[in-house]
């Protein structure tokens, strides 16, 4: 018996150490979008998911698990196996903004993922329909002010990224503006287009359409800088709005814990793809605005942006839904 089982331990042991030799990944890997599947979120992850399958020779499957705001995919992710192969496809809404207005959600935003790369910003834009009496910024703080709370602004829903800009501009501005949350931002814009709605602060890919057809104008744009999508739209700083800046940004995170060497491996092979200029196009043109950080780059925008967002739901009252 002792010589068998000897015999079988030198058989099995150059298997394990191919199978410990083999690099990662092995099998399957799947991205977690805590979002419905044609939002502009799915849409980059689905562009670099096709990209890193082709690196690695082996599936990266996008899965939606949309609801709650993000919060049902986001949780999932981080309660997956802390093993590399899933990863999330995270925004500022569901590791800044989300956290900011309830602080009982059931995943850590900071500790609980470790950043891999942002890949992605979105400004949002201050629009109103074409036929509005509102020309510039301005027109709308002087009606505001000559009529608080009565004006009305449409977003894509509570806690997005267009709902704390909004908040973020009436704070800046000292003005009144009831705020109408929508269920996206199509419904937004529709409802602003159609008049039952005085303007909507939205992002800029889902309005861009709308402004360059004529049936809107973008008033300002909520980036540091100019949005090439819109260049001819001044952002809110330009216009006198010192320090204003409330751009969405999209990133790669996995589970805290996930081996360093797998997230250093991810984080390169995105700045691979990145670094295609053909890739990056695309994706400018799909009206995200491409970019890329490292790791620690990434990790240390975390925090700030929690402190940032939190302090403005605390002076507007926003409360979780």
């Amino acid at each position: 018996m002792a010589r068998r089982l000897v015999l079988l331990s030198m058989v099995a042991a150059p298997s394990l150490a191919l199978a410990q030799a083999q690099p990662w990944p092995t099998r399957a890997v799947r991205i977690i979008v805590p979002f419905p599947a044609g939002a502009g979120t799915d849409t980059l992850a689905r562009a670099y998911a096709q990209r890193l399958s082709e690196l690695w020779g082996q599936p990266v499957v996008v899965e939606n698990r949309a609801g709650a705001a993000g919060i049902i995919g986001t949780e999932a992710a981080f309660r997956a196996p802390r093993d590399g192969y899933t990863i999330l496809m995270a925004n500022s809404s569901v590791l800044a903004i989300g956290p900011a207005i309830n602080p009982t959600l059931p995943y850590d935003p900071v500790g609980g993922f470790d950043p891999v790369a942002l890949v992605g910003s979105n400004d949002n834009a201050l629009v109103v329909r074409a036929q509005s009496p509102f020309q510039t910024v301005a027109d709308v703080v002087a009606a505001a002010r000559a009529r608080p709370g009565v004006l009305t602004y449409a977003t894509p829903g509570t806690g997005t990224s267009g709902h704390m800009a909004g908040e973020f501009f009436k704070q800046l501005a000292g003005i009144d503006i009831t705020h109408v949350p929508y269920r996206g931002s199509p419904q937004a814009l529709t409802d602003t287009l159609g008049g039952q709605v005085d303007m909507t602060m939205t992002t800029l890919n889902s309005i861009v359409a709308a402004v360059r057809n004529g049936q809107a104008r973008a008033l300002a744009t909520t980036g540091r800088t100019r949005d090439p999508l819109l260049p001819e739209v001044a952002t809110f700083a330009e216009l006198g709005f010192a320090g204003y800046e409330a751009s969405g940004w999209l990133g790669f995170v996995v589970p805290a814990g996930t081996p360093a060497e797998i997230t250093r491996k991810i984080a390169a092979d995105i700045r691979r793809i990145y670094d295609d200029a053909t890739f990056t196009a695309r994706i400018a043109s799909q009206g995200m605005r491409p970019i890329i950080s490292t790791p620690e780059e990434f990790r240390a925008i975390l925090a700030p942006e929690l402190a940032r967002w939190r302090e403005v739901a605390q002076r507007a009252g926003v409360k979780p839904e």
